[in-house]
């Protein structure tokens, strides 16, 4: 056989390892011919053929179909290489298989905008110069057993992060965004059970908390609970939905291994245990009158934000309650006196808020600016909101990184 004949049939087999590869990529994305198709002006029955291993597509044709799968144009290659994940396109991610059923298609579609809104927040983050306290934590399987356990441990390294926060957090919404680069908003999922949702595109990272969530306390624990999915779950792309009644010992106690952690991770954040003894004292060896427990739990909530079955869950698990029983007898009955002022009222949305201080500090132009917002800007506003401050004194708002006293201000650059 000659070497041109050999040379031919080389490039044949690479031709079919093509399209096998861009199959697989395919069926993983959970997108069929003709989705694929659309997203990429290529004729689903070209892209057939290439699977095939048949016909041809141009570099141009495989780099928009490497886009809309996620993966690099690379991980077509015909080489034993391991291939590069890329984050995978926001509408691509929220039409895959493992969303949940829960998210009907108006919820997915607002999931979608939301994860290109938090692209935006990203970008101008890394102008902004933020910190990304997020990038710090790899996902990891929670373990069948003592997952709790994890879940705490998990809280106390954030706590860890945040040495000025040492009491109760307030503003945990503005925590999220400005230090861990994580944007939150609110959204009115079309299933009353869903509590909220957690998105990852590479680096833009997504929470949004149900419209129908109005009380604060539990506001603030489910937001807490997706942080705990944001960085003890969700890998460079994913999506987890959450849903239930939250009031019930099921949600505490039947739950997988994953949701028991992300339990644990909220609970010990909003409340340390050793604030929680701090205020409450150590735990009484010989236990608490029923009426007692109810106090007990009714002060720790005061004081740190929770609602009244998080925090006597809680409790139970830091031992101030011996048995399961006695949880269930608080719950019956609980105390749910409106507590507020733990999360600042705000206009503007973490995106707004974000493009408002960038376009202050004169990083973007007025038309970057209502690009990004959809609308003109509003500069009176805008001055009165900046100055409310993301995490702790000396640290700049939006941005969430701390400005250096006494230095002078470098020259700024306008982005376009």
């Amino acid at each position: 056989m000659s070497g041109g004949h050999v040379a031919v049939e080389g490039q044949a087999e690479a031709l079919k390892e093509l399209g096998r590869r861009l199959a697989r990529c395919r069926k993983a994305s959970g997108l069929d011919l003709e989705a694929l198709g659309a997203r990429t002006a290529v004729a689903p029955r070209l892209i057939h053929d290439f699977e095939m291993g048949h016909g041809s597509l141009g570099v141009g044709a495989l780099a928009r179909i490497a886009g809309a799968l996620g993966v690099a144009p690379t991980a077509f290659l015909h080489t034993a290489a391991p291939q590069e994940r890329a984050p995978i396109e926001p509408g691509v991610l929220l039409k895959g298989r493992s969303v949940s059923a829960s998210l009907l298609p108006r919820d997915r579609e607002a999931l979608a905008k939301g994860l290109q809104q938090a692209q935006a927040f990203s970008r101008l983050g890394d102008l902004l110069r933020v910190e990304r306290l997020a990038e710090g934590f790899h996902p990891r399987a929670a373990p069948a057993k003592g997952a709790n356990r994890g879940g705490y441990r998990s809280a106390l390294r954030v706590r860890a992060l945040l040495p000025e926060r040492q009491g109760p957090i307030r503003g945990l919404r503005r925590l999220v965004e400005g230090r861990f680069d994580i944007l939150a908003l609110r959204h009115h999922f079309e299933h009353p059970a869903v509590l909220g949702a957690s998105c990852r595109s590479g680096r833009a990272r997504l929470i949004v908390i149900s419209a129908r969530i109005e009380r604060e306390p539990v506001y603030r624990f489910v937001l807490a609970h997706e942080l705990a999915h944001q960085l003890l779950d969700l890998g460079d792309s994913g999506i987890t939905a959450d849903e239930g009644h939250f009031e019930s010992s099921g949600f505490w106690m039947e739950n997988p291994p994953e949701e028991k952690r992300a339990n644990a991770f909220a609970a010990m954040l909003l409340a340390p245990e050793d604030a929680v003894r701090r205020e409450l004292g150590l735990p009484r060896v010989e236990g608490y009158g029923l009426a007692e427990a109810r106090a007990l739990v009714t002060r720790a909530r005061t004081t740190f934000g929770l609602s009244f079955s998080a925090m006597a869950w809680h409790l139970y698990n830091l031992r101030y309650f011996r048995s399961v029983e006695t949880v269930e007898a608080l719950v019956t009955a609980p105390d749910e006196a409106p507590l507020t002022g733990f999360e600042g009222e705000s206009r503007f949305n973490g995106l707004e808020r974000r493009v408002l201080e960038a376009h202050s500090r004169e990083l973007i132009s007025a038309s970057r600016a209502r690009e990004l917002l959809g609308s003109s800007l509003e500069e009176l506003s805008l001055h009165e909101e900046v100055r409310g401050g993301y995490g702790h004194p000396g640290q700049h708002p939006a941005s969430g990184s701390r400005r250096d006293a006494g230095k002078p201000r470098p020259a700024s650059r306008r982005h376009h």
